[in-house]
């Protein structure tokens, strides 16, 4: 069994022929590349992704040298042989080639495979060996990464001596505040035979990681009408200043390990939505707080001051969040000194809208709630800032969902004409 597995280990000079003889086959050749220190289920995932797109799978391994120049002396983790040997033992990898070089650009050229497989931390403008695979007929395939599974945050945890953290108990806590300057009662306003706050009730409670939903309100005409529809309702304090302060006050209350701020105002929100930002906590017990973006396609919705932007970096933590459209595209030539923002057809990276649900680790979350409003937070009206300020990494997950909150009759009328 052993000798099967490593008869997929193979040297170019030994893969080339059987590549030549597989495409007189017929057959569709798939190549991805990576380092695969410390394999893992999001590794798994993704591979058997890459197979999905052809016949045969040839994973080009990074070698010891190539890790070191490339994650520093204290990478790899598992020697060159091993990781080769794990790779091979998964039955949708079909053979594994080492390469010394810091890109796969040598092994793509002499394989030339059909498809071109990389993770969701690149996009095709930023990786390098693009124009290589698209200059001799090849396609580039870009996989999502599996959110919560990093390499890196496994190695930092294991350093840190921190296990997984046991997540048992997820509770979703709906703001629901009667008085609103622009429609003053709105989470009561009837849609579709229901008040608004039931459809984010009942939507929430098909989430499939919340154990519980409670109704945080500060008017008996919001609770007796969460009771009559047999939801839970808390009364909280008329004094808060934000739902995030009204939240915490639930959290307070209750024993539980993460709780999710969900808009009252919401009615078509996504259960899947939740779940997603719910998602890295089970994974990577450093979370303290977690969000949702979706991608940006619209010239309008990128310069409007009420959509707000979030940049992340390559690990899907947010760099910063905006007003402003973020990030500023460069146009050619020399710039006005009054800014012309404008969002590219071939734009480098995808603009990101801002989704106001957020996940928290109660513990943080009601410690968060106890800092003082921060300059930037102040400067944009943008509470999640006064996280970055601490210090705080929080975790954006992308996703398609686009939420439609209901902030004023004319929004009401709209959401209406969708139909359920």
């Amino acid at each position: 069994m052993l000798e099967a597995v490593r008869a997929k280990i193979k040297s170019l000079d030994e893969l080339l022929p059987l590549v030549a003889q597989l495409r007189q086959q017929g057959k569709r050749i798939v190549f991805t590349n990576g380092c695969f220190d410390l394999l893992h289920a999001g590794h798994v995932s993704y591979l058997a992704r890459a197979k999905a797109l052809g016949d045969v799978l040839i994973v080009g391994l990074n070698s010891d040298t190539s890790v070191r120049a490339l994650k520093g002396g204290g990478r790899p983790l598992v020697p060159q042989e091993d990781r080769m040997l794990l790779l091979a033992s998964l039955a949708f990898v079909d053979f594994v080639v080492s390469f010394d070089d810091l890109t796969p650009h040598r092994l793509i050229a002499a394989i030339q495979p059909d498809v071109h497989v990389k993770g969701g931390d690149y996009t095709e403008a930023d990786l390098p060996e693009a124009p290589l695979v698209r200059a001799y007929g090849g396609q580039v395939v870009i996989v999502p990464k599996m959110q919560g599974r990093s390499t890196t945050e496994l190695v930092e945890r294991i350093r840190k001596g921190e296990a997984v953290a046991s997540i048992k108990t997820v509770i979703g806590v709906i703001p629901a505040r009667y008085a609103s300057v622009r429609f003053p009662g709105k989470v009561l306003a009837p849609l579709w035979g229901k008040p608004i706050v039931q459809h984010v009730y009942e939507r929430a409670k098909r989430a499939r990681t919340l154990s519980e939903v409670v109704v945080a309100t500060d008017d008996e005409r919001v609770k007796e009408a969460v009771e009559r529809f047999g939801g839970k309702c808390v009364m909280t304090s008329p004094e808060h200043p934000s739902g995030t302060d009204r939240v915490a006050e639930v959290a307070r209350q209750l024993e539980c390990d993460v709780v999710v701020n969900i808009q009252g105002d919401e009615p078509l929100i996504a259960p899947e939505a939740i779940d997603a930002a719910v998602q890295p906590f089970f994974a990577d017990p450093t979370i303290k707080m977690a969000t949702l973006a979706t991608p940006i396609t619209d010239a309008r919705e990128y310069c409007n001051p009420n959509v707000v932007k979030v940049v992340v970096d390559r690990d899907g933590f947010a760099l910063y969040f905006s007003r402003s459209p973020l990030p500023f595209f460069r146009p050619q030539g020399t710039m006005a000194e009054a800014p012309q923002f404008a969002l590219p057809a071939d734009a480098p990276v995808r603009p990101l809208r801002h989704i106001g649900l957020y996940a928290y680790r109660r513990e943080f979350l009601l410690r968060f709630a106890r800092w003082a409003p921060t300059g930037l937070e102040k400067a944009e009206g943008l509470e999640q800032l006064r996280a970055l300020e601490h210090g705080v990494r929080i975790k954006v997950i992308t996703t398609a969902y686009r939420s439609v909150g209901v902030d004023t009759p004319e929004d009401l009328r709209c959401v209406e004409m969708t139909g359920l």
